[in-house]
């Protein structure tokens, strides 16, 4: 079962590869760009999905059915979403990079939109088929602030979003890195936990992202809604830092329960 599973993980790796190589040279050929961009996309693609690779070998035992304790012989479908959702993070740093000085903006906009939707996708085919794994919990976390901290640097970078939002995000993100390193010291172990909040604040920053994108293309005609837009999102992710603090606070208490010791997740 191990060896198939190791199978199914280099399959699924590979074939993302290959995929977001597409991708981008979907974008960069017909615009012109590959070859400003392309040497340097395909070494970190390339590197990363090698990174991806090991560290899905790396925890291959966690590749379990968490309500009933069956271990996978092939990587399911609601982690082969999360999976998709990883490996597009190359391509939409250098796609957003390119986008500053070649008319790809509109089309990236679908592309960011898509890779948002594979956040609820990938929950709800877990949920309905009964495919919630531990290591779907950890990509799914993973992917989520990996992709966040990217956009939100790049996005910062442009001037697609002001300066005290950025901030936000970034100690957002710093703190959920903090309280979990700490949970890993004192509990030694953790499990993914998601709050409702955390979901929230999570949810919204893609949704505002991905209308900065969109008053990429529509110019100034968007900037009041957008702004408006910033301040909602920008309260909904204060009330979660909020909320994150009392979760940690409950968890750094709580006598945790037989393979359940900590809390991570969002």
């Amino acid at each position: 079962m191990s060896d198939r599973l190791a199978k199914s993980i280099l399959g699924v790796i590979g074939a993302y590869f290959a995929l977001q190589t597409m991708i981008f040279l979907a974008f960069a050929l017909p615009a012109g760009f590959f070859p400003r961009y392309g040497i340097a996309y395909l070494a970190v693609a390339a590197a990363f999905h090698c990174f991806l690779l090991g560290m899905l070998f790396l925890f291959k035992q966690d590749f379990v059915i968490e309500e009933t304790g069956r271990r996978l012989d092939r990587v399911n479908l609601a982690n082969r979403i999360t999976l998709l959702r990883v490996s597009t993070l190359p391509t939409l740093l250098f796609l957003i990079f390119a986008a500053k000085d070649y008319r790809i903006r509109a089309p990236l906009l679908g592309l960011v939109v898509l890779v948002f939707l594979t956040d609820f996708a990938d929950g709800y085919v877990s949920r309905r088929g009964g495919e919630v794994t531990r290591i779907g919990k950890m990509m799914d976390s993973a992917s989520d602030y990996s992709l966040l901290v990217v956009l939100t640097v790049v996005f910062y970078y442009f001037s697609l979003i002001p300066r005290w939002f950025f901030i936000l995000v970034v100690a957002r993100l710093g703190l959920q890195t903090v309280l979990v390193a700490i949970l890993i010291l004192v509990k030694r172990k953790i499990v993914p936990r998601t709050t409702f909040m955390g979901k929230a604040a999570v949810a919204t920053i893609m949704v505002l992202y991905a209308a900065e994108v969109l008053r990429i293309v529509l110019a100034k005609s968007a900037g009041p809604i957008i702004t408006g837009v910033e301040w909602i999102v920008g309260a909904v992710v204060a009330a979660s830092v909020v909320d994150k603090l009392i979760a940690f606070g409950r968890a750094l208490t709580e006598r945790p329960a037989e393979g359940d010791k900590g809390e991570a997740g969002r």
